[in-house]
């Protein structure tokens, strides 16, 4: 439904105001999703997750020696291997693995979370009053937010309890400022309505289509004369009258607004980016670690592949048994046997370590009472077990 054209062109949106006959007929759910693994998406959560962990230099490093392992044990006519697969083949997959299932457990935690915000009850008019899940809510719902309370979705200031309905919100949670930012809602519809959660609101809301812009809005509200009072017939809507989702009210009883953006198409959610994959300092040192560790092993490598087919003693120690001669020149494959017999030089057991002790201090943050805010009732959360060094360098830096 159109009514109008924004600045660049796109089709403006027209929602009834609290009419149950057209509730869901404009935007979205008002559910939000921030879990880094969706079958949707195309990004499921156990193959995605392995292959996310072959950004390590040394898991692709491994996976090139097991193979090798594999192969000279299958065709001991191409290379000897000193060792056998699955004695790199195993720990590769046994890390992948606990990786996997870590990424899976920090995924489900924020799935819960989600849950949990989606399901947070607010008082609101569907048009029926009641408490309902922020979930639940529509574009074109009336919402009654108390003092404190958080905005369940961006929605356009009518009335207040205040003088004028104004209304103050705290946004640290969206642009980190902490000091109260004031909403007016236009100073007829305020007149009109009244300091009164419970009144009639008939009429329609106009506005742009979804955009990023915190700070930008356009739109018009047109109330019916025969809701609580009169009005002019259409009133212009700016910034200045919009209430962001994850916003705090504060400093007054009630504030009674109604919804135009929700969901995936709230401006929060438009500019919050999709889970990324982190990677802390500390793994993007060993990456670059284990680059220059390559440059000497590779050097050992062939310097020893040259001495060894050079050599006019046998190495029978080298043919693990087998008589069968090596199809390759001498020199590559005794490279292959040196380049797998060195293979330890970067140990796999790192990365185990490495696992083991973010599971460790990611479950030490959870339990650490000094990090407890009791006034919330909030522990802290490690999100990302991955950036926990990232908190301890930090401090180290200041």
């Amino acid at each position: 439904m159109s009514a109008g054209a924004a600045p660049g062109g796109a089709a403006w949106r027209t929602a009834s105001i609290c009419a149950a006959e057209h509730r869901g007929s404009v935007g979205v759910k008002n559910a939000v999703s921030t879990v880094k693994y969706k079958i949707s998406a195309g990004r499921p959560w156990f193959p995605y997750a392995i292959v996310e962990q072959f950004r390590r230099i040394a898991n692709i490093y491994y996976l090139v020696v097991s193979a090798l392992m594999l192969v000279g044990e299958q065709a001991p006519q191409l290379w000897v291997t000193p060792y056998e697969s699955w004695s790199t083949a195993g720990v590769l997959v046994f890390v992948l693995v606990l990786t996997a299932l870590k990424e899976g457990v920090e995924d489900l935690r924020r799935l819960r979370s989600d849950r949990a915000e989606n399901g947070t009850l607010v008082l609101a008019r569907t048009p029926a009053k009641g408490e309902v899940r922020w979930e639940d809510l529509r574009v074109g719902d009336l919402v009654i937010v108390r003092d404190r309370q958080a905005l369940p979705a961006d929605a356009v200031l009518l009335t207040s309890s205040a003088p004028n309905g104004v209304a103050y919100v705290d946004t640290a949670n969206i642009d980190g400022e902490t000091n109260l930012k004031l909403r007016e809602p236009p100073a007829e519809v305020a007149h009109a309505l009244g300091a009164n959660e419970d009144a009639r609101v008939v009429g329609t809301v106009s506005f742009e289509p979804p955009s990023r812009h915190i700070h930008t809005f356009n739109g018009a509200i047109r109330l019916d004369p025969s809701g609580a009072g009169s009005a002019p017939s259409e009133l212009p809507l700016s910034a200045s009258s919009l209430l962001l989702r994850g916003s705090v009210l504060r400093n007054v009883d009630f504030a009674l607004a109604v919804v135009v953006y929700t969901g995936s198409e709230s401006k929060v959610a438009m500019n919050s980016q999709e889970t990324p994959s982190k990677m802390s300092l500390v793994e993007r040192t060993i990456n670059a670690s284990l680059g220059a560790i390559m440059v000497p092993y590779l050097a050992f490598t062939t310097v020893s592949a040259a001495i060894a087919s050079t050599a006019t003693y046998e190495t029978p120690y080298l043919l693990s048994g087998s008589e069968t001669a090596s199809v390759l020149p001498p020199f590559v494959s005794l490279w292959v046997t040196f380049f797998i017999l060195y293979c330890f030089l970067i140990p796999i057991s790192l990365y185990v370590t490495i696992e083991l002790v973010n599971l460790l201090q990611a479950y030490l943050i959870a339990q650490d009472a000094l990090m407890y805010d009791k006034a919330s009732d909030t522990p802290a959360v490690a999100r990302s077990s991955n950036l926990c060094q990232e908190l301890e360098l930090s401090l180290i830096h200041i």
